[in-house]
């Protein structure tokens, strides 16, 4: 079960690094962003184009440090031992997919875009899942059943 945990935090860890590349490197929103807003990125004057860009440069950094978190501390749990990041790990993925999860319904409830809802919502599930199955085998591990 500990190496199923770590491999899905690491498989998601992974996940929001490339996220947070693409949004950090992006020289304009993407297509459900003009979708959302119904407006195209020509369409909108230079302040707005540079606040948006901003913005998901704000979000990719988000993505790229909570990605390289989660996946500095898998490898640290699988080469030494997962008891430093028993807390820190499920928090960070769980809590950084989570509010994802929420801005992309978000924007799917309240506009016209159609934002990948279903991708935020499976990073959210990864995350979830692994952190009970990381606080199960850590359970099993301190009774001794389990290794």
């Amino acid at each position: 079960m500990l190496k199923l945990a770590l491999f899905l935090f690491l498989a998601l860890g992974s996940s929001l690094m490339a996220l947070g590349v693409l949004y950090i490197t992006a020289d304009e929103f993407m297509p459900y962003h003009a979708a959302a807003i119904q407006t195209g990125w020509m369409e909108l004057g230079a302040n707005y184009q540079y606040l948006i860009l901003g913005l998901l440069q704000a979000l990719g950094g988000g993505a790229l440090i909570a990605g390289f978190a989660t996946t500095y501390m898998a490898v640290g749990a699988i080469r030494k031992s997962v008891k430093p990041f028993r807390v820190l790990l499920p928090v960070v993925a769980t809590g950084y997919t989570t509010l994802l999860c929420y801005a992309t319904y978000t924007v799917q409830a309240n506009t016209p875009g159609n934002p990948p809802l279903l991708l935020s919502a499976i990073g959210a599930v990864v995350a979830m899942a692994a952190s009970c199955l990381l606080a199960y085998s850590s359970h099993n591990v301190r009774n001794g059943t389990d290794g």
